[in-house]
């Protein structure tokens, strides 16, 4: 990301119409948005497609950027509530089980799980499908919670701020979100051990 860029040189000559400064603000914003869409990638949506509504939203939204805070974080926020939306509307399952799994998914799981072992690089993929299935049936927010906390390592700070929360309630969903995540393993486990 170019920071030697002037966003607020860019936002005026927008405002005046001109495509140069639409692109260049683009080119400014696209490495934020598309690391939040990735990160928070609803299943069964195309990244690229994501991202590029994302970049309508902030241009249709972009004469309400106050300058307050810098325009990485008005979009951050942005992008973040537009994967939430997403997910919210999937109307994911709240919980999984052994028979959900496929037996890519299975053999990953007994395999990192049950053995303690880590699976070769051929079970990746099923491996990435049966986390994205587990944070699946936690809440849009929570699952994003735990992938900003423990995937992407941000502070309890930039969580509160990013999320417009307090950081005790960032704590306290963190607490209570961690042992539901671990109920399910061992609820998996358990099926496991009875198949």
């Amino acid at each position: 990301m170019d920071e030697s860029i002037d966003v607020d040189d860019c936002l005026r000559r927008w405002k005046e119409g001109s495509q140069a400064a639409a692109e260049e603000l683009i080119q400014h914003l696209f490495p934020v948005i598309s690391k939040i869409v990735r990160t928070h990638l609803p299943r069964r949506d195309d990244e690229k497609d994501l991202v590029q509504e994302i970049l309508m939203k902030t241009f249709a939204k972009l004469h309400q950027f106050k300058g307050d805070a810098p325009i990485t974080h008005w979009v951050s926020r942005l992008a973040l509530t537009t994967c939430l939306d997403r997910l919210r509307a999937q109307k994911i399952r709240p919980e999984i089980r052994q028979a959900d799994l496929t037996p890519e998914e299975s053999d990953v799981f007994d395999a990192a799980w049950l053995t303690g072992s880590s699976p070769d690089a051929g079970a990746a993929i099923a491996a990435r499908d049966l986390v994205d299935k587990i944070l699946s049936s936690l809440s849009p927010e929570d699952r994003s919670l735990i992938l900003m906390v423990d995937l992407e390592g941000r502070s309890l700070q930039e969580i509160a701020d990013t999320m417009g929360w307090s950081i005790s309630k960032v704590k306290m969903r963190l607490f209570r979100v961690r042992p539901h995540l671990r109920q399910m393993i061992k609820r998996l486990e358990n099926e496991n051990e009875q198949n």
